[in-house]
């Protein structure tokens, strides 16, 4: 009897206008928002390979002391299916011999209707069109049935409430997936025909794979909620009211809204105001150790008679050699309790503002988490790689950055700087022993995205609700339709 149920709402559901118009939304915009996508991809990886090879060709092989290393964050490769926040991500980190790296986003807007309307990406496009035609397909899958007198019909044949139920859910399921999976076929198979795109490679197929896993939950979710829905109202006009309704509440309300309710719940400071805190903090202790220094180099002067009031970087005398020697010993004490200074501080301002930022970040990822849409995006954006967690990613691979190029480079100079209270000021840079500046060259950033166990592990939540909403929404229609009038 079950097999007969679905055959028959397949049935319906092929031959309904709805199926035509779905399949059609479905084949044209998903492969041309992949084609779209895929050549912004190439674009930006093309630039990415450009602006890499122009910085080594210029600056690649000009070593210094204080050498400005800059360290460049190619494209992620999924980003094609969701840009996310890809497009606010900083462009390059840019160290220092301090130790502070900076993140640079180069300003200019490559393409502004994009930003402004939205990319139509794979994402997007289940998110907003198949959610859509989920519950186009499911609004009145109860309340028109009993319009049309068949609902009373079936019970009346003894044909149970749970098979009518099961097979509403497990045929438009079906149905659905057949335009969304010709489409998904006709978008990957314009994703292989591009040289800079392998999908098929270590890195990328897990991630695939899980993307499309998502997906097809995410779409038995929506079509759950249809028919969930349509057990509520006895009419076709008025389930699809209430269908566009929770539409726009799951898809447009809760989304938008949390963020915004998570700063008025919990406000802190900007970024930038953050940043400019870490920078006048490191800025003071710099300023207070240097006078620290200065003073210390005029007391090494005068212990030896000399004049505290002249500088020199290259001793004339013995005893300004001496003199040298013994601030040079006893200023390393000053650079170390300096750098500890330097690198605590740094460290308990950052680590405060994480810690506010998490706070906000998690009212709001937790607000909008009523909504399986976000659950949905959470997922996808972060196996793609642009997701919540790709500030923090650009910020590991920045630090890991500083530390490979101060272990290549700042670790083989020796910068002595000699200077009295007065202001004088003097200088010397020597190599360490062995290192050769002119063979010497800038290294490259290896950038690092989240790998597929990482951010499964990281969304195991929302892969969790979307199972909860599935089961939810069924057991709300079972239990709604086993009371539901057929007359």
């Amino acid at each position: 009897m079950l097999r007969t149920l679905i055959g028959k709402e397949v049935l319906e559901t092929v031959l309904d206008l709805r199926f035509v118009i779905v399949t059609v939304l479905s084949v044209v915009l998903i492969p041309l928002g992949t084609y779209v996508g895929r050549k912004d991809y190439e674009r930006r990886l093309a630039n990415y390979h450009r602006e890499h090879q122009m910085y080594r060709q210029h600056y690649g092989d000009k070593v210094g002391a204080n050498v400005s290393a800059e360290g460049f964050r190619p494209p992620s490769p999924l980003s094609i299916f969701a840009s996310g926040l890809d497009p606010f991500i900083p462009d390059k980190a840019v160290t220092s011999r301090s130790g502070l790296v900076r993140a640079v986003k180069e300003p200019g807007i490559d393409n502004a209707e994009a930003l402004l309307f939205g990319k139509a990406d794979f994402l997007f496009n289940v998110s907003f069109i198949v959610s859509l035609a989920a519950l186009i397909f499911t609004f009145n899958r109860i309340s028109g049935e009993k319009e049309r007198g068949t609902l009373r019909a079936m019970i009346s044949n003894s044909t149970r409430r749970t098979d009518v139920l099961l097979a509403k859910v497990v045929a438009n399921y079906v149905t659905l997936l057949m335009p969304f999976t010709v489409a998904l076929l006709i978008a990957l198979l314009i994703l292989s025909t591009s040289p800079d795109i392998s999908l098929m490679s270590a890195g990328s197929l897990p991630a695939l794979a899980a993307i499309l896993v998502v997906t097809f939950l995410f779409i038995l979710v929506m079509v759950c909620l249809g028919v969930c829905l349509s057990t509520f109202t006895h009419s076709s006009i008025t389930s699809i009211m209430v269908a566009f309704l929770v539409w726009v509440i799951l898809v447009l309300g809760i989304p938008k809204v949390s963020p915004m309710v998570a700063e008025v719940v919990y406000p802190i400071e900007s970024r930038n105001v953050a940043s400019l805190t870490q920078r006048i903090a490191r800025e003071q202790i710099e300023a207070e150790f240097d006078q620290k220094k200065r003073q210390l180099y005029e007391r090494c002067r005068e212990e030896l008679g000399l004049d505290s009031e002249s500088v020199s970087s290259g001793p004339r005398d013995e005893t300004e050699k001496k003199a040298n020697a013994r601030y040079d010993q006893e200023v390393v004490t000053l650079d170390r309790e300096c750098q500890r200074r330097l690198t605590d501080t740094t460290r308990q301002l950052e680590q405060s503002y994480r810690n506010k930022r998490n706070i906000q970040m998690s009212v709001a990822v937790n607000l909008s988490r009523l909504s399986p849409v976000s659950c949905y995006t959470y997922l996808v954006s972060s196996l793609s790689g642009t997701g919540t967690a790709a500030p923090e990613m650009f910020t590991r691979n920045a630090e890991r950055y500083q530390d490979e190029v101060k272990r290549a480079i700042y670790d083989n100079f020796v910068v002595k700087r000699y200077g009295n209270t007065r202001g004088s000021t003097a200088s010397s840079v020597n190599t360490v022993e062995g290192f050769d500046q002119s063979k010497a060259s800038i290294p490259d950033l290896t950038y690092q995205y989240l790998t597929t166990a990482e951010a499964l592990q990281a969304g195991w939540m929302d892969a969790f609700l979307l199972v909860v909403f599935a089961i939810v929404f069924f057991a709300i229609a079972f239990v709604r339709f086993s009371k539901y009038d057929v007359r």
